[in-house]
C-alpha cells in the first residue's frame, strides 16, 4: 500500500510540473503548422509552399514576386487544400521535382519554357501544362477538387 501511495505522489508531482507548460507547447505546435516551407538552397528547383493562416499567406504573397509560377490548391467552394503531393516535369518527361505542398499556395522558380505540373487529390493525379515566363508576369495555375464533401 505504501508503494502505491508513493507512486501516486510521484505521478501527481510529475503532472504538477508538466501541466503548466502544455499551453506553451501547444502554441509552439500551432505556430509551426503555420510556417511556410522553402526548398533547400542546393535544390535544382527553388520553391516555397504554405499559406496556412493569414500571417503565412501574407508572408508568401510578399515574397511571391521572386517566383515565376504561382499554384493554388482549393476545393470547388473555394476552401484551400493542404498536404497536396505535386510534381514538376519538363515536356521531355524529365522530372525536376516532386514533393508535398504543405499549404494551399505553391510558388516555383522555373526558367522560361513549358512544363507539366501534376497534383494528387481526390485519389488521382491531375495535370496541367504551363508556360513559365518571368517573375514580373508569373504563370498562375489553379487545381480545384470537385469531390463531394
Amino acid at each position: 500500500m505504501a508503494t502505491s501511495t508513493k507512486t501516486m505522489q510521484r505521478g501527481l508531482l510529475l503532472l504538477a510540473l508538466v501541466l503548466p507548460g502544455l499551453p506553451a507547447w501547444a502554441g509552439e505546435v500551432g505556430n509551426v503548422a503555420k510556417q511556410n516551407t522553402v526548398s533547400a538552397p542546393q535544390a535544382e528547383l527553388s520553391w516555397m509552399s504554405g499559406g496556412i493562416g493569414d500571417d503565412a499567406r501574407d508572408e508568401m504573397r510578399k515574397t511571391g514576386d521572386a517566383y515565376s509560377v504561382h499554384v493554388v490548391f482549393s476545393d470547388r467552394q473555394g476552401a484551400y487544400l493542404a498536404s497536396v503531393p505535386f510534381s514538376v516535369t519538363k515536356m521531355n518527361g524529365r522530372e525536376l521535382y516532386s514533393g508535398v505542398s504543405t499549404g494551399p499556395l505553391l510558388y516555383l522558380k522555373l526558367p522560361p519554357g513549358s512544363f507539366l505540373i501534376a497534383a494528387k487529390f481526390d485519389g488521382t493525379w491531375h495535370k496541367q501544362r504551363i508556360q513559365s515566363g518571368n517573375t514580373e508576369n508569373p504563370a498562375r495555375v489553379s487545381f480545384v477538387s470537385y469531390s463531394k464533401l
